[in-house]
């Protein structure tokens, strides 16, 4: 039984390189595949945001207008997280600089327009993006 602990002993150190690259590439793996968009709707404010990102709550009464865009142009990060699932924090584009909190493989957006700037996001699948937009522009029944 001795002999089979040093034999296996043996194994992991002629292996450790093999083993750490493994355990690298599973754990890269796992952070490119992590995180989430988090939108709630409450009595008075919307507040939005995803891991790694922070979040934004913002007065329905701040907001000037809300869009729904079928194919967002993110533009390019200035500061955030990128990964295969998730892209959030703070882009550029025709916009200017905006807040992103999106899934990377949906293209249909909400753009909510405050006098502070723009924050897009969207929900996991498209058809929850619109029906996100539903309802958030019931609570907005003023707005564009």
């Amino acid at each position: 039984m001795e002999e089979r602990g040093q034999s296996i002993i043996r194994w992991v150190r002629k292996n450790s390189g093999t083993l750490l690259a493994a355990a690298v590439a599973l754990l890269t793996i796992l952070v490119l595949n992590f995180g989430a968009v988090s939108v709630r709707l409450d009595e008075d404010a919307l507040t939005v945001g995803a891991a790694f990102a922070g979040s934004d709550k913002i007065e329905y009464d701040d907001i000037r207008a809300a869009r729904l865009v079928e194919d967002f142009d993110r533009g390019v990060r200035d500061s955030g997280v990128r990964t295969l699932r998730l892209q959030a924090g703070t882009f550029m584009n025709d916009l200017g600089m905006y807040r992103l909190y999106a899934y990377t493989g949906v293209p249909a957006c909400i753009d909510v327009r405050t006098d502070k700037g723009h924050v897009v996001f969207n929900a996991a699948t498209e058809a929850a993006t619109r029906t996100l937009y539903e309802q958030l522009t019931e609570k907005l029944p003023d707005v564009p």
